[in-house]
């Protein structure tokens, strides 16, 4: 976790002078604005090692105020696991802070391949924005998820907490 926030760090403080170089961020989260969101990363499940592979996309109903959807495959060992997840996030645009905070809500369906039925989850995230260009930015910050039922054939925590780094474009 220690490794993560100075990552973290680090990349807060080189985007920096990117940041003050840049115009303001409203245009990127105006109206109307399409996002797409490619990922991939490791992630570890249970002692497990997956390629996490990610998709996904959104629209603004308002300035600042997105919904959307995103999928994810986790891959690479047993049991392969598959999330779909809906999502709506506020950009606050008026705050005086440098990067913009956001905060949303998520749903999820969490399905483990050859094993039983789908995991549902709800949860919350919030964090900042980093503008990189025009189209594109940085969203970093903390997640938090309650899983609603156990499954027999996984061990699970109902209540998580994890750090989210994306980059999003928009159009």
């Amino acid at each position: 976790m220690k490794t993560i926030l100075c990552a973290a760090l680090l990349l807060a403080s080189g985007l920096a002078r990117a940041q003050d170089s840049a115009a303001d961020i409203a245009p990127l989260f105006q109206r109307g604005r399409v996002e797409v969101l490619a990922g991939g990363g490791y992630g570890l499940d249970d002692d497990r090692s997956y390629l996490i592979l990610a998709l996904g996309g959104g629209y603004y109903l308002r300035d600042g105020l997105s919904a959307g959807v995103t999928g994810e495959a986790w891959l690479g060992s047993r049991p392969q696991i598959y999330n779909m997840s809906p999502y709506a996030r506020c950009v606050f645009l008026d705050s005086p802070w440098h990067y913009k905070p956001y905060a949303g809500v998520f749903y999820r369906r969490t399905s483990y391949a050859s094993l039983s039925g789908p995991i549902d989850s709800m949860g919350l995230r919030g964090g900042l924005v980093f503008p990189l260009s025009g189209r594109a930015y940085l969203t970093g910050g903390l997640a938090f998820e309650h899983r609603f039922q156990d499954s027999p054939n996984v061990n699970l925590d109902r209540d998580l907490i994890y750090p989210e780094l994306g980059l999003e474009f928009t159009f």
